[in-house]
């Protein structure tokens, strides 16, 4: 029984030694490398900065023209209309949205009130 934690612990001593050497010889490759390597100067830090390519960001014109259908509940498109569309408040102040739409409407469906609908 003592021969087995004897040995045991001469396992756990030598896994414990090629842990540390292991990251020893790392560490001596990256300082190696380091080592080897060209210090890299102000004026060339500079210069790979000035390579790189500006950012160009591109925000397309407005569209002001368009279309907007009406469907009704069973999805069938009763109106359309095509033409200028002007945007005056979008609703995102908390007032009423305003939208001028200058153009012309086509109705697909007879409009049908319903029942009960004033005439």
């Amino acid at each position: 029984m003592k021969r087995q934690t004897v040995k045991k612990l001469i396992q756990c001593v030598a896994i414990i030694a090629a842990g540390v050497l292991a990251i020893i010889l790392f560490m001596l490759a990256i300082w190696c490398r380091g080592k080897n390597s060209e210090p890299v100067t102000d004026e060339q830090g500079a210069a790979q900065m000035q390579q790189a390519e500006p950012l160009v960001i591109e925000t397309p014109e407005a569209a002001a023209e368009g279309s907007i259908r009406v469907y009704d509940y069973d999805g069938c498109c009763i109106y359309a209309y095509y033409g200028k569309i002007r945007i005056n408040n979008d609703g995102k102040d908390g007032k009423d949205i305003d939208v001028e739409a200058i153009g012309y409407l086509e109705g697909y469906q007879e409009h049908k009130e319903e029942s009960g609908a004033r005439e």
